[in-house]
């Protein structure tokens, strides 16, 4: 019985251990995937390794996010607010990623594009950032750093609106199907009745 009892707790706290090994890695999986800390990304799970272009976007804008999070002098600086403007367009950006990637070829390549131009520009604002902190004893030169990101980061809230085209396409795409025989018909129809045809027939 004491043999029976101690393979039951054996079991039970290799069970246990693996519950809560995969808890955790589940955790830490989903926190990698992100692009801000501490909030979710609409991006799939398979991004965290996909090489598609999207995925490759997706991960450097978090890097580049993660790196200013991890410096504690933007806090120490009072940058909050700054720190604040780069997370809230990162995360629009990630949004029109995911949604980019369900549009068809060549729509997708070219909203890319565009994306691509966006999170290229967040990566220099933040690095612009990192270096004046990093030289913060020259309060000029951070006070200059932190004028430019934020003209920077004004630009990129303004251009939003052309990356909110992205989800219009995606559900103008869905939505569309092609034109039946008989409306291409119809078509040719409504044509024939065109003020200038009528004019043609009736002068023959």
């Amino acid at each position: 019985m004491i043999i029976t009892a101690l393979l039951v707790l054996s079991v039970a706290a290799i069970v246990g251990f693996g519950v809560a090994l995969a808890v955790r890695s589940k955790k830490e999986f989903a926190e990698q995937n992100q692009v801000v800390p501490g909030c979710s990304s609409p991006a799939p799970a398979n991004w965290a390794g996909a090489h598609t272009r999207e995925a490759k976007l997706h991960r450097s804008l978090g890097d580049a996010v993660k790196s200013a999070h991890g410096d504690r002098r933007f806090d120490e600086l009072g940058l909050a607010a700054q720190m604040a403007g780069i997370d809230a367009q990162a995360l629009a950006i990630d949004e029109h990623l995911v949604a980019a990637a369900a549009l068809p070829e060549p729509q997708r390549t070219a909203m890319l594009d565009a994306i691509e131009t966006h999170v290229v520009e967040l990566e220099r604002t933040i690095a612009d950032l990192v270096m004046g902190v990093s030289v913060s004893d020259s309060l000029e030169l951070l006070e200059q750093m932190v004028s430019t990101a934020e003209i920077r980061l004004q630009a990129l809230a303004q251009a939003r609106p052309e990356g909110d085209q992205v989800g219009r396409e995606v559900s103008d795409n869905a939505g569309s199907a092609p034109a039946t025989g008989s409306e291409a018909g119809d078509n040719t129809t409504d044509t024939g009745d065109e003020p200038g045809a009528a004019s043609a027939a009736a002068s023959s």
